[in-house]
């Protein structure tokens, strides 16, 4: 399926698109705000119109961007593309027709912490001894951080995570690593940490005790609910 197909589709089924952008949560600490649109009219082959956002701030922080992404399923595949060439006006935007999308394979809710409330994650490893990381990003059943230490990723681990929930919790959890790349320049300059200017992100996949898995659900519904109420504004 091709983008415009795609969009024709969502349009036809009155499908919502969910938009991911940089949601600057404290100075210098940028996170990924979301929110949910759909698409209101069609332009031929180029252009389309989205409309019914939600949160109702959305398009307050939307008009800052030159650009977003849009996850969207379509017969049960997930689908990622970005939005480009962003008119807003008044409570709509006009942006360009993606020219190609991406499936995406992820389950899972997918949270940043909070620069103030981190979530630890414990490494033993072997030329390093205990190593701690602030988590980048969490789901149940993952966790990416960056480090400019070299990483084993050949053999499954125990890990230990700690979640800023009901006075901190600590869970161990086996994990192994799937993805691993170098940090670009981009994520450096938005992110303007220190932490940022390492070189190697690691993608785990986790595998926690059932019981724990319902902790880290915890723990990212709370965080969800959180972004939420920063974009409608509550506080």
């Amino acid at each position: 399926m091709n983008p415009i197909e795609a969009f024709k589709y969502l349009f036809e089924h009155n499908l919502p698109l969910v938009l991911s952008f940089p949601l600057e949560e404290e100075k210098g600490h940028v996170i990924t705000g979301k929110g949910i649109c759909h698409i209101e009219k069609i332009h031929g082959r180029s252009r389309v119109t989205m409309g019914r956002f939600h949160p109702s701030r959305l398009l307050h922080f939307l008009s800052d961007c030159s650009s977003f992404s849009a996850t969207f399923e379509i017969q049960g595949e997930t689908h990622v593309c970005t939005i480009e060439g962003l008119i807003v006006s008044g409570s709509i935007i006009v942006a360009d027709i993606p020219t190609s999308l991406k499936t995406s394979g992820r389950k899972f809710l997918r949270v940043e912490p909070s620069l103030k409330s981190p979530v630890m994650i414990y490494i033993n490893a072997p030329q390093y001894g205990t190593l701690s990381f602030a988590v980048q990003d969490i789901s149940e059943r993952g966790s990416g951080f960056f480090t400019n230490a070299t990483l084993d990723t050949e053999d499954a681990f125990t890990t230990g995570l700690e979640l800023p929930i009901d006075n901190s919790i600590f869970i161990l959890s086996k994990a192994s690593v799937v993805y691993k790349r170098e940090s670009t320049e981009k994520e450096r300059a938005v992110k303007k940490q220190n932490i940022f200017v390492k070189s190697n992100f690691y993608g785990l996949e986790l595998f926690p005790h059932n019981e724990d898995e319902k902790k880290i659900r915890l723990y990212i519904m709370k965080r969800d609910l959180e972004i939420r109420r920063k974009i409608q504004g509550e506080f």
